[in-house]
């Protein structure tokens, strides 16, 4: 551009001057008054103020001499300060002011680090020539090192975001827009980052394109709520690559609050956790399922009934058992018998109703829920059509194996409003079942078997009938075999039901114990027995002791020593009057706990004998071991067969000289004829009890067996004895 007149030159010089003695321009005071003014406002800024003709001559500038500028006379000198580059900006800024433009630009002076914003103005007076350029410098050193550090700060945050295995997002929170995306989340969702930065991707078309059908609704409110609220919330959800495959991801979002308050941005970050939520669905799935057959589990058999209850629905509650299985397990192998397993869960599988519900408990015990079936005569046909079933041949490693099944059904609401309930009256139609010849079923509340009605109904009516004290102790006394003198009693329970009778044990224990009704009739025994040695004492009859059965379900429960202690000290019995009987069996149910009870006991002062002894299974190790005050024989070996009279003598004169070396006391039970009587005698058996004697009797009878305290046989046994005798030729100690 030309240079302009002298007059405009000087014109210009004349700005920023606080003395103007310059008299070659023309002016008034009100003139000179306004250049005063401007060069107060000027020199006070903190910023550098340059003023150069259009062709780069500094013409003026305020009183600012700190700056790197203070040497500049023109345009030219710039480049000997500025970086390279800073001056090309620069110098083409100033070509856009000398066009008549405010341009601006920013420029870095060299090795100093500092930076600043110049903003180029165009100075015309009415013509359009422009007249001069002004420069407003602004040292914006601060700033910009501020806003360098951010930027190599967030370029440190890229290089970890981007070698995460997670991504990382920024939106803006108005629109919705991707403005930040880490490699992590393109290998999330499959997608480019080139296109995550060049497509400036909404995050509302992310989730409509990616994430799974049935996630989309739950992801797209919560994001609605994210962008409306800006708050911070976690989400679950699938997505859905475009190959199909599946993942799922945790998303975490925050919002960013810049200096006014005001959310500006959301930040967010998401995990690839597709194996963590397999590992938590396979964990989920062996916690609820059987591992060898994948059927429900006890736990998740439970959670349906659970279900089942708060609908208030009735159903039927079948048990299955597999006939004989453990022959299979201990001839063919339990390989074979795992695969038998998996075979039938399968076939239960295949031929059952859709609405079943079917669970594999332990070994071959499995559970059946039938929810839709609109009569019993319905189900009763799908059972037997079920066990039909299950009876087809099984060809497993080429072994051709037959197999029947048993069941039980219980009923909900009829037969109990519990899993519990259910669980045990099903199982006890399924004993009947066994009981009844295998491969067939019953149930419990609609079986025609007269028998199994009787046995449901003393079920049903054993708690009540505890309740009224229906039943009753029975006394049967233990006879000093030398000389008829009664040296104790046991205790025999009696239930007096209203419409059968007297009920024998035999009959209603087994049941007791299949309901767990066996905890409470042995404590209400103990209790009785107590209570009746006390009304003796009280009555000044002789005191005896008396002994009791104990279920080996109760002896195993803790709190049997101190129970009994209780009622020994309520009724102030001395200990030595109370004896309890253990089955021979009941050793083999828990040894350690067996032996800790008795240890007890023992340490207590109350004396303990084993009963049925000969018919168990248990080793000789046992008397040993438990150190029992007596042994009873069993009736079996006392009450001979034809044929057996030998061998059993020779099995009754073992143990007892046995028990006698052991020190124990020998109790012969069952003792029904004078000739057993005469062989025990003869072996100086120490007690009898028997028929031989006298029965159970009830409460009152025994007293007056008490108050003669001595016994002698059965007349009409020894006479017929004595006749029995005269006809044989036999050794005189031989039971006939």
């Amino acid at each position: 551009m030309a240079m302009k007149d002298s007059t405009q030159s000087d014109t210009l010089r004349l700005l920023f001057q606080n003395n103007i003695t310059d008299t070659t321009i023309s002016r008034d005071a009100h003139t000179d008054k306004l250049l005063h003014h401007y060069a107060s406002l000027g020199n006070n800024s903190p910023n550098v103020i340059m003023i150069f003709s259009s062709d780069g001559e500094i013409r003026s500038r305020n009183d600012n001499e700190t700056t790197p500028y203070k040497n500049i006379v023109n345009m030219v000198d710039f480049k000997r300060i500025l970086l390279k580059k800073s001056y090309q900006e620069l110098e083409t800024a100033f070509q856009g002011a000398r066009g008549g433009n405010a341009v601006q630009c920013e420029v870095e002076i060299k090795r100093k680090k500092q930076f600043y914003e110049i903003l180029m103005v165009p100075i015309q007076s009415q013509g359009v020539d422009v007249e001069g350029i002004g420069l407003i410098i602004k040292d914006i050193t601060i700033r910009k090192r501020h806003h360098m550090d951010i930027e190599n700060e967030n370029k440190g945050f890229k290089l970890i975001f981007d070698h995460l295995h997670i991504g990382v997002w920024v939106s803006e929170f108005k629109t919705g827009k991707l403005v930040y995306a880490s490699k992590g989340l393109t290998n999330l969702y499959n997608y480019p980052i080139e296109s995550f930065n060049q497509d400036k991707l909404d995050i509302r078309s992310v989730i409509q394109k990616y994430v799974h059908q049935d996630d989309k609704e739950y992801v797209r409110q919560t994001a609605i709520e994210v962008l409306a609220n800006g708050e911070s919330v976690n989400m679950r959800y699938r997505i859905t690559h475009q190959d199909g495959t599946e993942k799922w991801l945790t998303c975490n979002t925050a919002p960013y609050y810049d200096d006014n308050g005001k959310i500006t941005h959301i930040f967010g970050m998401q995990t690839d956790i597709t194996d963590e939520v397999k590992t938590q669905e396979q964990l989920t799935f062996t916690a609820n399922h059987d591992l060898l057959t994948t059927l429900p589990n006890q736990r998740s058999l439970d959670e349906k009934l659970d279900s089942l209850f708060l609908e208030e629905k009735p159903f039927a509650f079948a048990f299955l058992n597999l006939d004989r299985f453990s022959q299979i397990n201990g001839s063919l192998g339990y390989h074979v018998g795992d695969k038998v397993l998996k075979t039938i869960a399968n076939r239960l599988l295949l031929i059952l109703p859709e609405s079943s519900f079917v669970a594999r408990l332990k070994s071959n015990d499995f559970i059946i829920l039938f929810e839709d079936y609109s009569s019993n005569e319905i189900l009763v046909s799908l059972i037997e059509n079920l066990i039909q079933d299950i009876k087809q041949p099984i060809t497993i490693d080429e072994y051709e194996i037959n197999m029947t099944s048993s069941i039980g059904v219980s009923f909900y609401p009829e037969d109990g409003d519990s899993g519990k309930t259910l669980m045990e009256k099903a199982h006890s139609a399924l004993a009947y079942s066994k009981k009844s010849g295998r491969n067939t079923f019953r149930l419990y509340s609609y079986s025609k078997d007269t028998a199994f009605q009787r046995k449901l109904r003393l079920e049903n009516e054993m708690l009540e009938a505890m309740e009224r004290e229906d039943f009753e102790l029975y006394y049967q006394p233990l006879v000093e075999t030398q000389t008829g003198e009664i040296m104790g009693a046991e205790a025999l329970i009696r239930w007096n039901h209203k419409e059968w009778g007297l009920i024998s044990p035999g009959e209603f224990i087994p049941i007791a114990e299949e309901n767990h009704l066996i905890n409470d009739i042995s404590d209400w025994v103990i209790k009785k027995a107590c209570a009746q040695i006390r009304e003796w004492k009280n009555k000044g009859l002789q005191l005896i002791p008396v002994s009791v059965n104990i279920s080996p379900i109760r002896l195993m429960k803790k709190g049997f020593t101190e129970y009994v202690k209780s009622q020994l000290e309520a009724y102030e019995v001395p200990t030595a009057y109370l004896g309890v009987e253990i089955t021979e069996g009941s050793l083999l149910k828990n040894e350690k706990g067996v032996i800790d009870t008795l240890a007890q006991l023992k340490e207590l002062g109350v004396r303990v004998a084993i009963d049925d002894f000969g018919t168990g299974f248990a080793s000789l190790n046992y008397l040993r071991e438990y150190q029992a005050d007596t042994l009873k024989i069993d009736q079996v070996f006392i009450q001979s067969r034809d044929g057996q009279v030998e061998k059993d003598n020779i099995i009754v004169g073992s143990v007892m000289e046995m028990a006698k070396g052991l020190k124990m006391k020998i109790i012969a039970e069952g003792v029904e004829e004078y000739g057993q009587y005469r062989f025990l005698k003869n072996r100086h058996c120490d007690l009898i009890q028997g028929y031989l004697f006298s029965r159970p009797v009830p409460v009152a009878d025994f007293e007056q067996i008490l108050v003669k305290g001595v016994l002698e046989p059965d007349p009409e046994k020894v006479e017929k004895d004595r006749f029995r005798k005269g006809k044989s030729t036999n050794k005189e100690n031989d039971l006939p």
